[in-house]
């Protein structure tokens, strides 16, 4: 019987290790999947403001490139009526203007391809937050199952220790009953 309860105590310290090693995973799963969250919400934020600023920049690119469509044509009619020696000079200001316009729409390319860049972020992000949940419930799981069977409990360690109680109190039961 004693060897029971000694191997009932020595199970117990046991799953306590246990127990302590599944709580640090949890609370580093925890963090983890809280850090997840917070550079996520960023993502969210900057995704936001590049969408704004890239339907800005398209509305603003719409804007100019009718404006400077009109002022073409209105240029290329006064363009004409200019003598030669002036036309050089009006032509390098239509250029800059065509560069400007080119400029815009890059600018505008670019932070299209940023924000697709941080939408992709943002669902890697997700997936990774997903995994990290998962492994959360699934330690959570295995927590409270090494909980329940760190509890004591007479009768399982009772039966855990049967190779050393059933001879134990089959001698016991012999002594017993050869001593009267």
């Amino acid at each position: 019987m004693i060897g029971g309860l000694a191997f009932g105590t020595c199970q117990a310290g046991k799953a306590s290790d246990a127990q302590i090693r599944l709580e640090a995973a949890l609370a580093a799963q925890r963090d983890s999947a809280a850090a997840w969250g917070k550079a996520r919400q960023a993502l969210t934020v900057s995704l936001g403001a590049l969408r704004r600023d890239s339907s800005t920049l398209a509305l603003n690119l719409t804007r100019a490139t009718g404006a400077a469509q009109r002022a073409s044509q209105r240029a290329e009619s006064l363009f004409l009526r200019l003598p030669d020696t002036l036309r050089v000079g009006v032509r390098l200001v239509f250029d800059s203007l065509a560069g400007a316009t080119i400029a815009c729409e890059a600018s505008r390319a670019n932070c299209e391809l940023r924000a697709q860049n941080a939408e992709a972020r943002v669902r890697g992000d997700s997936t990774q937050l997903f995994h990290a949940d998962s492994l959360l419930t699934v330690t959570e799981a295995s927590w409270h199952q090494a909980e329940r069977q760190a509890k004591p409990s007479f009768f399982r360690d009772l039966w855990r220790s049967r190779k050393v109680t059933l001879p134990l109190a089959a001698l016991s039961a012999f002594l017993l009953l050869t001593h009267r």
